[in-house]
């Protein structure tokens, strides 16, 4: 079942590097996997949008983990640097990604035995915000890699992001355009596609309400992000024959669209939940139901620490766990 995940995955993600698609840290892939409007002082946030980097992340280091598909493992390290002299109207920030697929056994033509090799995809990325009155701007510079067996593949991307701030309200708005940039260097002579993305969001609390709604419109360049691949999806006609099936217009909306919702417990403890269309659409399985394409999870934050934990329901009883660590430097 995994193998067929990890198939259905590569078959609807065309694009090279489609591991930086990933939600990266609990908090996220709790929401839905995709946000970018989301501010809570943490520094894992800054990721999806470079302008939710802001001082009040100064000092933070977030560890994140995800035993993904397989035996696949994705990591992230993001830390806030501390500059003397430093201003509350700007902040850095550097995160590390990496995804590591485990080793395989690697053979001949023949099918000789010719010894292990290991295949990993990895980023580095510095970020740089600025806040002016309520609205900030971010940007994001990646140096991008992949590499498999004695083959790599590099590429330079950035990341541009705004956020509004309403003064009176707990209103957040966010734009992020996302994996900008070119290839270095390919595999091959073909120069593959980039997983370039534009996506706007809200983030709302109402008055006296303890809950926080998000949503956030993704792959806003292109209206048909539908893939429905023959082999699986699929009805028949009156003379029995299978026929693709068609996805209607409300159907190709909504796929666009990822919903979260946090309800806070407590000021300290949030529980998180989150719904992406595409990703149901795109992995279940024809005739199962379930709950692919939900998330769930639970933000913990102390002091000078803070821990969340999320799982994303892929398709019918196969997900993955995601956890975070949140680390405040700075003695307060």
């Amino acid at each position: 079942m995994l193998a067929f995940c990890s198939f259905r995955i590569q078959t609807f993600s065309q694009n090279s590097f489609s591991f930086l698609t990933l939600p990266n840290n609990a908090h996220l892939n709790a929401l839905g996997g995709i946000n970018a409007s989301l501010f809570d002082k943490d520094i894992n946030l800054h990721t999806i949008n470079p302008a939710l980097l802001d001082s009040s992340q100064r000092g933070q280091l977030g560890i994140n983990y995800s035993p993904y598909l397989a035996q696949s493992n994705f990591f992230t390290l993001n830390y806030a640097p501390i500059f003397k002299n430093a201003t509350g109207k700007s902040q850095w920030g550097i995160s590390l990604q990496n995804l590591n697929y485990g080793n395989f056994q690697g053979t001949d033509a023949v099918g000789n035995p010719t010894g292990e090799f290991s295949a990993n995809d990895f980023s580095l990325g510095v970020t740089h915000s600025r806040q002016i009155s309520n609205i900030s701007f971010g940007i994001t510079a990646k140096l991008v890699g992949s590499v498999l067996e004695s083959y790599n593949s590099i590429a330079i991307l950035t990341d541009w992001g705004g956020t509004f701030r309403h003064p009176n309200y707990d209103l957040n708005l966010g734009i992020v355009a996302r994996n900008i940039g070119f290839v270095v260097k390919s595999y091959g002579n073909i120069k593959p596609d980039i997983p370039f993305d534009l996506q706007i969001g809200a983030s709302f609390k109402p008055a006296h309400m303890p809950v926080r709604f998000s949503v956030t419109a993704h792959h806003l360049y292109v209206f048909d992000i539908a893939y429905n691949d023959p082999a699986f999806n699929y009805t028949f006609d009156n003379q029995g024959n299978k026929v693709p099936e068609k996805t209607s217009v409300a159907d190709k909306i909504f796929r666009h669209l990822v919903i979260g919702t946090e309800i806070l417990i407590h000021k300290n403890f949030h529980l998180l939940a989150g719904y992406n269309h595409l990703r149901r659409q795109e992995l279940t399985i024809n005739s199962l139901g379930g709950a692919g394409g939900f998330s769930f999870g639970a933000n913990l934050r102390l002091k000078q620490f803070g821990f969340s934990l999320s799982r994303s329901v892929l398709t019918t009883g196969k997900g993955y766990f995601t956890f975070s660590a949140l680390w405040n430097l700075l003695k307060k």
